[in-house]
């Protein structure tokens, strides 16, 4: 009886998740003037060993025209490719070998110019529609997303 009590206790461990706190994806609040360009970092609050990453996003393509996207210098380790064959979404996709870690820092970063006949203050947002983090162990973490709004300015 008490071997199988510790046997239950062991399995149950073994598939009890670590933690239950999500990440947080987050797109900081920006704003820009009408015709300039804009470089939006995609926030990430605390992570280790993220070895994949996939984000679908949307934003409006009357107001915004994506220009590029870049890695930053804490997930330069990572190959990434991004899909911007439809005007209006995005998907970025990273992966590597190795897991990166850290606090507070931009996982990617993408640049839009904002239209140039915007006359009146307008705000629009790009939306994380679809997230997938997956670490280097090959388990999937959860994450949050917060999306603030981008001001565009006559």
């Amino acid at each position: 009886m008490r071997a199988r009590i510790l046997l239950l206790c062991t399995l149950l461990a073994m598939l009890w998740p670590a933690s239950t706190e999500a990440m947080e994806i987050r797109i900081p609040p920006l704003t820009v003037k009408s015709g300039q360009s804009i470089e939006i970092p995609i926030m990430i609050d605390e992570v280790d060993n993220l070895a994949g990453v996939r984000l679908v996003m949307t934003y409006d393509p009357e107001i915004l025209t994506y220009k590029g996207g870049l890695k930053t210098k804490e997930t330069d380790s990572l190959m990434h490719i991004v899909n911007d064959k439809k005007p209006g979404a995005l998907i970025v996709v990273m992966a590597g070998a190795k897991g990166i870690k850290g606090k507070d820092f931009p996982i990617f970063k993408v640049t839009f110019e904002a239209k140039k006949d915007i006359k009146e203050i307008r705000t629009t947002k790009i939306s994380v529609t679809e997230i997938q983090l997956m670490g280097d162990d090959l388990k999937e973490r959860k994450a949050t997303i917060n999306s603030h709004p981008i001001t565009i300015q006559p």
